[in-house]
């Protein structure tokens, strides 16, 4: 049986992915990471061998940066291998972006969460947040950087994104990933707008 493992983006938990996980076959095994912004973290699966990864936005950089070697196959969903704009990286996020979001976070985190949530498509989790584990993933979005395992297996991973994405471009989109995948879609939350769409790429990538 394949294993598919979910991790969502910033601001988000697991449950981004309850209507993607209904659309998808039993015969997957599906397991959810989470950063732990809102609640208790569920304990972390553990991989027999190497997974179908799914990322959504800072969850697909995380696979990227962080668990190179973990999977076998990445589906990106509004995602990035780097998140801000460099010399040899643009069109990005601007850093000055991040910078000034990051000192409003400190002064009044709910209220940027807020933003947030409204610029990604509205919707928002019911838990409480943590805020050391935010202001954690906003420095993460400032530092990692996945474009060495990109290049490296590029033939192993599908991006697919939003043409609308308020928070990633589509110009962002195509450069990062030189051919991702369109949706013609406003927002930021492709798991949640569209979901029987991202669960036929996961069984595409676990069937391929």
């Amino acid at each position: 049986m394949k294993t598919v493992v979910l991790l969502h983006g910033w601001g988000y938990d697991a449950t981004l992915w309850d209507a993607v996980r209904a659309a998808l076959s039993p015969t997957l095994r599906v397991e959810t990471l989470d950063f732990g912004y809102f609640g208790a973290v569920p304990p972390a699966p553990t991989f027999d061998a190497r997974v179908i990864a799914v990322g959504h936005s800072l969850g697909a950089l995380w696979w990227l940066a962080q668990a190179p070697d973990a999977w076998q196959r990445l589906l990106c969903l509004n995602g990035f291998p780097r998140f801000l704009a460099a010399e040899d990286y643009a069109p990005a996020v601007a850093p000055r972006v991040l910078s000034r979001m990051k000192q409003q976070f400190l002064r009044d985190p709910q209220a940027v969460l807020a933003e947030f949530h409204a610029r990604c498509g509205g919707h928002a989790p019911t838990g409480t947040p943590d805020l050391a584990r935010l202001a954690a993933g906003l420095d993460a979005l400032a530092t990692w950087d996945g474009r060495k395992t990109l290049a490296a297996r590029r033939a192993d991973v599908v991006a697919l994104a939003s043409r609308q994405d308020p928070i990633v471009p589509a110009m962002m989109s195509e450069m990062a990933f030189g051919g991702a995948e369109f949706v013609d879609a406003p927002g930021h939350l492709l798991p949640l707008t569209h979901p029987e769409l991202c669960a036929d790429w996961i069984e595409r990538l676990a069937d391929a």
